[in-house]
């Protein structure tokens, strides 16, 4: 995985506090050196990078298991940012507490983050239907506050895990094994090409029949892969639909250009969101 050289005047905001699943896949993308910086919502990242061209935001955007995070997507669409990169992240989630042994009869209390709640639910019912679930805004503060309290359990990651010195009671409590977030990386400006890039656009088309059909039929007929749709009410003009479309090639490719070229006919409005690495 390439990581970004380190700069002097470069920080990374995540979704905070430390230990959350945003800070360990941030310190997977970038360097040990980098200054990370935790922030309190997506909104407040866009705002921050926005700043300036040192700084990065890393931002959770869809998960495998609950699909797209909402406020990540349409912060793509208030911010004139780009996506850099791509960084698909395994979700392991850990039943934790400050105490050494456990019964798991006798939990009475555990908390986590709504979308972890989600995401162990099946587990959550078979194995302690009956405990009181309390919401926390993240892992980490799930993590904090079954450290000051032993009649707590969170469900956390094993980085926060490690931070609050908890102790790890079972491992891998996700509904899915194959329980993944796609973190994006954005920033000011599109980079280089790399080995395998993702391009995403967004385009503003007429609410009519036949809409889908005339997006969709210029990628068949340029072989291009398109690896993600999703569609909504224009949030602008009650007449148009929005299409958030992800493909695979640069958006500097000789197909990728002219697929472009179509699209920007048929549309009121495109708008190149990231031409983009994949990590992972």
């Amino acid at each position: 995985m390439s990581k970004k050289p380190y700069n002097s005047q470069m920080k990374i905001f995540f979704l905070g506090p430390e230990g959350t699943n945003s800070d360990l896949a941030a310190r997977n993308i970038f360097k040990a050196n980098t200054e990370f910086v935790p922030l309190p919502s997506i909104e407040d990242i866009f705002e921050k990078v926005a700043m300036s061209h040192s700084y990065y935001g890393v931002i959770p955007f869809e998960n495998s298991y609950q699909g797209v995070i909402n406020s990540s997507l349409n912060c793509l669409i208030d911010y004139d940012l780009k996506i850099l990169k791509e960084f698909n992240f395994s979700v392991s989630h850990n039943l934790c507490s400050i105490n050494k042994d456990f019964d798991l009869n006798a939990i009475k209390k555990i908390t986590s983050h709504p979308q972890v709640f989600g995401q162990c639910n099946n587990w959550l019912r078979e194995n302690i239907p009956s405990a009181e679930k309390i919401v926390a805004t993240s892992t980490a503060e799930a993590a904090s506050h079954a450290a000051e309290d032993k009649d707590l359990f969170c469900i956390a990651n094993s980085y926060a895990i490690e931070i609050f010195n908890l102790n790890t009671h079972l491992e891998n409590i996700q509904d899915s094994n194959d329980n993944k977030t796609r973190f994006l990386v954005i920033g000011k400006s599109i980079e280089e090409k790399c080995d395998q890039n993702k391009t995403s656009v967004m385009v503003n088309i007429a609410d009519k029949p036949g809409s889908l059909m005339s997006i969709l039929q210029p990628f068949t007929e340029l072989n291009i892969n398109m690896t993600r749709i999703e569609t909504r009410p224009s949030r602008n003009n009650d007449y148009l639909h929005t299409f958030f479309i992800d493909f695979e090639g640069y958006y500097e490719d000789e197909v990728v250009v002219k697929l472009l070229e179509i699209l920007e006919e048929m549309s009121e409005e495109l708008r190149i969101i990231g031409s983009y690495s994949v990590l992972n």
